[in-house]
């Protein structure tokens, strides 16, 4: 078989095959364990290396920004969001002529200036991810209705930000007690778990949390 990137991707897919969930959020009954950006990069750069392929973010586009404004009783409660698409290039070391490219996106929302950052994030672990066909035990098919699902959470929000966003959102706003006590109330093990009306209240909750927390610095 002729040396090609296809050729060279296709044995980094078989090196690496699975990556291990590394990163632990939570204790007690809401813990859970995630692919971070760091778990994905230690597998893929040494077999990249080996195999003659370099991957960047080629291109980035913004495909839409703006801010998430609410009244609450502590002021005004204010989050950027970004939704980010990213071209990641993988290149043939020996002959850059040949390339593949792959499109992903990414959503960030932070109260501060890591929107951005967080949207470019996400983006370039799954474009590598889906490129190498990582597995992580994680499968959306599990949830027949995960698109409906998003596009509920969406609306009920009065904007495009993802179901996975407002999750993580939930949980980096409460600690290991205060996620335990919103899975208690729906009597539910995770808050991945939380029905999409019932997301959007915990959610408004946790974006509530920050204001005050704000309005009290």
């Amino acid at each position: 078989m002729e040396d090609n990137i296809f050729k060279r991707m296709m044995q980094v897919t078989k090196e690496i095959s699975t990556v291990a969930k590394n990163l632990e959020v939570g204790t007690g009954t809401s813990k859970y364990k995630a692919v971070g950006e760091a778990d994905i990069l230690r597998a893929v750069k040494p077999i990249e290396e080996k195999y003659g392929v370099y991957s960047y973010p080629f291109d980035r586009e913004i495909v839409e920004s703006g801010t998430m404004e609410r009244e609450t009783k502590y002021g005004k409660s204010i989050q950027l969001y970004m939704r980010v698409k990213t071209t990641y290039r993988f290149v043939n070391t020996d002959d850059p002529s040949q390339f593949i490219d792959i499109v992903s996106y990414g959503d960030g929302v932070d109260p501060q200036d890591k929107a951005c950052g967080k949207a470019m994030t996400y983006a370039d672990k799954y474009a590598l991810m889906k490129a190498y066909k990582i597995q992580t035990g994680d499968d959306p098919d599990q949830n027949a209705s995960e698109e409906q699902a998003q596009v509920t959470a969406q609306q009920a929000q009065g904007n495009r930000i993802s179901r996975q966003v407002m999750l993580d959102y939930v949980r980096q706003a409460y600690d290991a007690e205060g996620l335990k006590t919103v899975c208690s109330y729906y009597k539910i093990s995770d808050v991945q778990y939380l029905k999409n009306d019932q997301l959007a209240v915990v959610y408004k909750a946790a974006m509530d949390k920050a204001a005050q927390h704000a309005g009290e610095r």
